[in-house]
Protein backbone atom coordinates (compact mmCIF):
# COMPACT_ATOMS: atom_id res chain seq x y z
CA UNK A 1 0.00 0.00 0.00
CA UNK A 2 1.37 3.66 -0.36
CA UNK A 3 2.31 5.96 1.67
CA UNK A 4 -0.80 7.59 3.55
CA UNK A 5 -2.04 10.75 2.98
CA UNK A 6 -2.57 11.42 6.37
CA UNK A 7 -1.30 10.13 9.34
CA UNK A 8 -2.12 10.67 12.89
CA UNK A 9 0.40 9.42 15.13
CA UNK A 10 -0.40 8.65 19.06
CA UNK A 11 -2.43 11.90 19.22
CA UNK A 12 -4.01 13.05 22.75
CA UNK A 13 -5.91 16.07 23.03
CA UNK A 14 -6.67 18.15 26.13
CA UNK A 15 -9.20 21.15 26.76
CA UNK A 16 -9.38 23.12 30.10
CA UNK A 17 -13.21 23.36 31.41
CA UNK A 18 -14.24 26.09 33.67
CA UNK A 19 -12.51 29.14 34.55
CA UNK A 20 -13.03 32.77 35.29
CA UNK A 21 -14.42 32.66 39.18
CA UNK A 22 -14.48 28.81 38.94
CA UNK A 23 -11.60 26.61 39.35
CA UNK A 24 -10.40 24.71 36.02
CA UNK A 25 -9.92 21.22 35.05
CA UNK A 26 -8.66 19.24 32.12
CA UNK A 27 -10.69 16.89 29.72
CA UNK A 28 -8.64 14.50 27.39
CA UNK A 29 -10.73 14.09 24.65
CA UNK A 30 -8.05 12.34 22.97
CA UNK A 31 -6.41 9.28 24.51
CA UNK A 32 -3.02 8.32 21.70
CA UNK A 33 -5.17 7.97 19.24
CA UNK A 34 -3.76 6.18 15.70
CA UNK A 35 -4.82 5.51 11.88
CA UNK A 36 -3.84 6.33 8.32
CA UNK A 37 -5.95 7.94 5.54
CA UNK A 38 -4.84 6.60 2.27
CA UNK A 39 -5.40 7.68 -1.40
CA UNK A 40 -8.64 5.84 -2.76
CA UNK A 41 -9.71 3.94 0.43
CA UNK A 42 -12.36 4.91 3.05
CA UNK A 43 -11.52 4.61 6.85
CA UNK A 44 -14.65 4.38 8.77
CA UNK A 45 -14.35 6.15 12.53
CA UNK A 46 -17.17 4.43 14.16
CA UNK A 47 -18.68 5.30 18.21
CA UNK A 48 -21.49 6.93 20.01
CA UNK A 49 -21.38 10.89 20.51
CA UNK A 50 -18.77 12.21 22.36
CA UNK A 51 -16.88 10.01 22.15
CA UNK A 52 -14.04 11.90 20.09
CA UNK A 53 -14.96 11.28 16.17
CA UNK A 54 -15.50 14.90 15.27
CA UNK A 55 -12.36 16.27 17.64
CA UNK A 56 -10.27 14.21 15.10
CA UNK A 57 -11.42 15.84 12.10
CA UNK A 58 -11.03 18.90 13.34
CA UNK A 59 -7.17 18.44 14.76
CA UNK A 60 -6.32 16.77 10.95
CA UNK A 61 -8.52 20.43 9.86
CA UNK A 62 -6.09 22.50 12.10
CA UNK A 63 -9.69 24.28 13.78
CA UNK A 64 -7.16 24.13 16.54
CA UNK A 65 -3.47 21.88 17.36
CA UNK A 66 -3.22 18.37 19.11
CA UNK A 67 -1.92 18.67 23.07
CA UNK A 68 0.76 15.93 22.08
CA UNK A 69 1.58 13.15 19.39
CA UNK A 70 1.98 14.23 15.52
CA UNK A 71 -0.74 14.37 12.32
CA UNK A 72 1.59 14.11 8.98
CA UNK A 73 0.37 15.24 5.44
CA UNK A 74 2.23 13.57 3.23
CA UNK A 75 4.81 13.20 5.53
CA UNK A 76 5.03 16.72 6.69
CA UNK A 77 3.62 17.57 10.39
CA UNK A 78 0.89 19.86 9.73
CA UNK A 79 2.31 22.17 13.19
CA UNK A 80 4.72 23.09 10.41
CA UNK A 81 2.20 24.64 8.16
CA UNK A 82 1.92 28.00 9.09
CA UNK A 83 2.28 30.89 6.26
CA UNK A 84 -1.03 31.63 5.16
CA UNK A 85 -0.54 30.32 1.67
CA UNK A 86 0.66 26.67 2.68
CA UNK A 87 -2.38 26.89 5.27
CA UNK A 88 -5.01 27.90 2.27
CA UNK A 89 -3.50 25.19 0.16
CA UNK A 90 -3.74 22.35 2.58
CA UNK A 91 -7.24 23.38 3.28
CA UNK A 92 -8.07 22.91 -0.25
CA UNK A 93 -6.57 19.61 -0.09
CA UNK A 94 -8.15 18.68 3.34
CA UNK A 95 -12.13 19.06 2.85
CA UNK A 96 -14.76 18.51 5.72
CA UNK A 97 -18.24 17.79 5.04
CA UNK A 98 -20.40 18.30 7.87
CA UNK A 99 -23.90 16.50 8.90
CA UNK A 100 -26.20 19.39 8.38
CA UNK A 101 -25.91 20.17 4.92
CA UNK A 102 -28.18 23.02 5.34
CA UNK A 103 -26.66 24.84 7.94
CA UNK A 104 -23.21 24.59 6.19
CA UNK A 105 -24.98 26.75 3.05
CA UNK A 106 -25.63 30.30 3.15
CA UNK A 107 -29.63 30.59 2.60
CA UNK A 108 -29.12 33.99 0.78
CA UNK A 109 -26.86 33.12 -1.99
CA UNK A 110 -27.81 30.77 -4.83
CA UNK A 111 -25.78 27.10 -5.24
CA UNK A 112 -23.83 29.26 -8.16
CA UNK A 113 -22.25 31.41 -5.48
CA UNK A 114 -21.90 28.69 -2.92
CA UNK A 115 -19.22 26.84 -5.76
CA UNK A 116 -17.76 30.15 -7.22
CA UNK A 117 -16.39 31.32 -4.25
CA UNK A 118 -14.20 28.36 -3.82
CA UNK A 119 -13.19 28.75 -6.97
CA UNK A 120 -12.10 32.03 -7.01
CA UNK A 121 -10.70 31.84 -3.29
CA UNK A 122 -8.48 28.85 -3.87
CA UNK A 123 -7.47 30.29 -7.35
CA UNK A 124 -8.88 27.37 -8.81
CA UNK A 125 -9.71 29.21 -12.36
CA UNK A 126 -7.67 31.35 -14.09
CA UNK A 127 -9.49 34.45 -14.86
CA UNK A 128 -13.42 34.15 -14.93
CA UNK A 129 -14.28 33.68 -18.44
CA UNK A 130 -13.60 29.75 -17.07
CA UNK A 131 -16.09 29.84 -14.23
CA UNK A 132 -19.43 28.83 -16.11
CA UNK A 133 -17.85 25.58 -17.78
CA UNK A 134 -16.37 24.55 -14.13
CA UNK A 135 -19.62 24.62 -12.25
CA UNK A 136 -21.47 22.46 -14.85
CA UNK A 137 -18.67 19.99 -14.54
CA UNK A 138 -19.17 20.45 -11.05
CA UNK A 139 -22.61 19.43 -10.89
CA UNK A 140 -21.86 16.65 -13.74
CA UNK A 141 -19.43 15.25 -11.19
CA UNK A 142 -22.33 15.01 -7.99
CA UNK A 143 -24.89 14.07 -10.32
CA UNK A 144 -27.07 17.49 -10.33
CA UNK A 145 -29.34 19.04 -12.83
CA UNK A 146 -27.84 22.38 -14.60
CA UNK A 147 -30.15 24.12 -13.41
CA UNK A 148 -29.52 23.85 -9.78
CA UNK A 149 -27.28 26.96 -9.86
CA UNK A 150 -29.62 29.21 -9.91
CA UNK A 151 -31.71 27.93 -6.96
CA UNK A 152 -30.89 28.70 -3.20
CA UNK A 153 -30.39 25.96 -0.61
CA UNK A 154 -34.11 25.82 0.54
CA UNK A 155 -35.36 24.66 -2.72
CA UNK A 156 -33.13 21.83 -2.72
CA UNK A 157 -33.60 18.31 -0.78
CA UNK A 158 -31.31 17.45 1.65
CA UNK A 159 -29.55 14.93 -0.60
CA UNK A 160 -29.31 17.40 -3.41
CA UNK A 161 -27.63 20.09 -0.45
CA UNK A 162 -25.14 17.37 0.45
CA UNK A 163 -24.07 16.95 -3.07
CA UNK A 164 -23.20 19.99 -3.52
CA UNK A 165 -21.37 20.23 -0.22
CA UNK A 166 -19.42 17.51 -2.01
CA UNK A 167 -19.20 19.66 -5.04
CA UNK A 168 -17.52 22.37 -2.80
CA UNK A 169 -14.98 19.93 -1.72
CA UNK A 170 -13.63 18.91 -5.13
CA UNK A 171 -14.08 22.44 -6.57
CA UNK A 172 -10.55 23.31 -4.47
CA UNK A 173 -9.13 19.76 -5.49
CA UNK A 174 -9.43 18.05 -2.32
CA UNK A 175 -7.90 14.77 -2.16
CA UNK A 176 -9.11 14.20 1.80
CA UNK A 177 -12.48 14.89 2.64
CA UNK A 178 -13.48 14.36 6.15
CA UNK A 179 -17.07 13.45 6.48
CA UNK A 180 -18.96 14.02 9.99
CA UNK A 181 -21.93 12.23 9.88
CA UNK A 182 -22.78 13.15 6.16
CA UNK A 183 -25.56 11.06 5.30
CA UNK A 184 -27.69 10.84 9.16
CA UNK A 185 -29.93 14.11 8.61
CA UNK A 186 -31.18 12.43 5.34
CA UNK A 187 -34.08 10.19 4.58
CA UNK A 188 -33.48 6.66 4.69
CA UNK A 189 -34.29 6.83 0.99
CA UNK A 190 -31.44 9.27 -0.06
CA UNK A 191 -28.54 8.26 1.80
CA UNK A 192 -27.86 5.12 -0.64
CA UNK A 193 -27.27 8.08 -3.42
CA UNK A 194 -24.84 10.24 -1.36
CA UNK A 195 -22.62 6.89 -0.05
CA UNK A 196 -22.57 5.62 -3.74
CA UNK A 197 -20.94 8.94 -5.17
CA UNK A 198 -18.65 9.19 -2.32
CA UNK A 199 -17.96 5.64 -3.70
CA UNK A 200 -17.69 7.04 -7.04
CA UNK A 201 -15.56 9.77 -5.57
CA UNK A 202 -12.91 7.55 -4.06
CA UNK A 203 -12.76 5.12 -7.38
CA UNK A 204 -13.29 7.88 -9.81
CA UNK A 205 -10.94 10.51 -8.52
CA UNK A 206 -8.50 8.55 -6.01
CA UNK A 207 -10.17 10.61 -2.91
CA UNK A 208 -9.16 9.23 0.84
CA UNK A 209 -12.15 9.31 3.04
CA UNK A 210 -12.29 9.65 6.94
CA UNK A 211 -16.34 8.80 7.27
CA UNK A 212 -17.15 9.67 10.95
CA UNK A 213 -20.45 8.08 11.83
CA UNK A 214 -22.00 6.00 14.56
CA UNK A 215 -23.95 4.00 12.28
CA UNK A 216 -22.61 0.54 11.28
CA UNK A 217 -24.57 -0.16 8.57
CA UNK A 218 -23.26 2.56 6.78
CA UNK A 219 -19.63 1.83 7.86
CA UNK A 220 -20.18 -1.44 6.11
CA UNK A 221 -21.50 -0.46 2.30
CA UNK A 222 -18.56 2.26 2.21
CA UNK A 223 -15.39 1.67 4.15
CA UNK A 224 -12.04 -1.31 3.37
CA UNK A 225 -11.63 -0.03 7.31
CA UNK A 226 -13.29 0.44 10.39
CA UNK A 227 -11.61 2.49 13.35
CA UNK A 228 -14.09 1.70 16.56
CA UNK A 229 -13.65 4.63 19.16
CA UNK A 230 -14.75 5.13 22.82
CA UNK A 231 -14.03 7.69 25.52
CA UNK A 232 -10.97 8.95 22.89
CA UNK A 233 -9.30 5.87 22.36
CA UNK A 234 -9.28 3.34 19.76
CA UNK A 235 -10.46 0.03 20.66
CA UNK A 236 -10.52 -2.14 17.33
CA UNK A 237 -9.21 -1.40 14.33
CA UNK A 238 -8.37 -2.73 10.71
CA UNK A 239 -10.33 -4.62 7.83
CA UNK A 240 -14.17 -4.20 7.86
CA UNK A 241 -15.61 -7.09 7.37
CA UNK A 242 -13.47 -9.28 9.64
CA UNK A 243 -14.33 -6.73 12.71
CA UNK A 244 -17.95 -6.69 11.75
CA UNK A 245 -17.94 -10.61 10.99
CA UNK A 246 -15.36 -11.39 14.42
CA UNK A 247 -15.49 -8.58 16.63
CA UNK A 248 -13.17 -8.93 19.60
CA UNK A 249 -13.45 -6.16 21.77
CA UNK A 250 -16.39 -5.68 24.60
CA UNK A 251 -17.39 -2.48 22.99
CA UNK A 252 -17.08 -3.78 19.35
CA UNK A 253 -19.86 -6.16 19.99
CA UNK A 254 -22.11 -3.73 21.85
CA UNK A 255 -22.25 -1.39 19.05
CA UNK A 256 -23.19 -4.08 16.66
CA UNK A 257 -25.45 -5.60 19.15
CA UNK A 258 -27.51 -2.19 18.31
CA UNK A 259 -27.61 -2.64 14.46
CA UNK A 260 -31.36 -3.29 13.48
CA UNK A 261 -30.76 -4.47 9.78
CA UNK A 262 -30.84 -8.52 9.62
CA UNK A 263 -29.56 -8.68 6.52
CA UNK A 264 -26.28 -7.77 7.60
CA UNK A 265 -23.88 -10.48 7.39
CA UNK A 266 -23.26 -10.10 11.70
CA UNK A 267 -26.79 -9.87 12.35
CA UNK A 268 -27.02 -13.06 13.95
CA UNK A 269 -24.03 -12.35 16.52
CA UNK A 270 -26.24 -11.30 19.22
CA UNK A 271 -28.59 -14.84 19.02
CA UNK A 272 -25.35 -16.40 20.90
CA UNK A 273 -23.91 -13.49 22.61
CA UNK A 274 -24.76 -11.95 26.23
CA UNK A 275 -27.86 -9.52 26.06
CA UNK A 276 -25.80 -6.28 26.09
CA UNK A 277 -28.48 -4.25 26.78
CA UNK A 278 -28.10 -5.03 30.04
CA UNK A 279 -24.59 -5.44 30.40
CA UNK A 280 -24.02 -2.24 28.40
CA UNK A 281 -23.04 0.36 31.22
CA UNK A 282 -20.50 -3.03 32.44
CA UNK A 283 -18.97 -2.83 29.27
CA UNK A 284 -18.71 0.78 29.20
CA UNK A 285 -16.99 1.01 32.15
CA UNK A 286 -14.47 -1.64 31.30
CA UNK A 287 -13.75 0.00 27.54
CA UNK A 288 -13.03 3.33 29.11
CA UNK A 289 -9.98 2.29 31.12
CA UNK A 290 -7.08 3.47 28.43
CA UNK A 291 -4.79 0.65 27.51
CA UNK A 292 -1.50 0.98 26.07
CA UNK A 293 -1.15 -2.67 24.37
CA UNK A 294 -3.05 -4.07 21.68
CA UNK A 295 -3.19 -7.74 20.08
CA UNK A 296 -3.34 -8.58 16.39
CA UNK A 297 -6.11 -10.92 15.96
CA UNK A 298 -5.98 -11.10 11.93
CA UNK A 299 -3.98 -10.01 8.85
CA UNK A 300 -5.59 -6.53 9.50
CA UNK A 301 -7.08 -6.45 12.58
CA UNK A 302 -6.15 -4.97 15.80
CA UNK A 303 -8.14 -4.83 19.62
CA UNK A 304 -6.39 -3.05 22.92
CA UNK A 305 -6.51 -5.17 25.74
CA UNK A 306 -9.61 -4.40 28.29
CA UNK A 307 -9.86 -4.93 31.74
CA UNK A 308 -12.89 -6.95 32.54
CA UNK A 309 -16.01 -5.80 33.66
CA UNK A 310 -16.84 -6.89 37.52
Amino acid sequence: MSQPIIQVNNVVKEFTIGGGFSSTETFRALQGVTFNLHKGRTLALVGESGCGKSTCARLITKVYPATSGEILYNGKNINDIEKRKEVLDYRSKVQMVFQDPFGSLNPTHTIAHHLTRPLKIHNQVKDNSEIPGRLIELLDMVELAHDTLGKFPHELSGGQRQRVNLARALAVGAEVILADEPTSMLDVSIRLGVLNLMQRMKNELGIGFLYITHDLATAHYIAEETAVMYKGQIVEWGDTQSILTNPQHPYTKLLISAVPDPDLPFGNLVNTEPNYSVDADKIRAASAVVQEHSEQVGPNHFVKKWVEAA
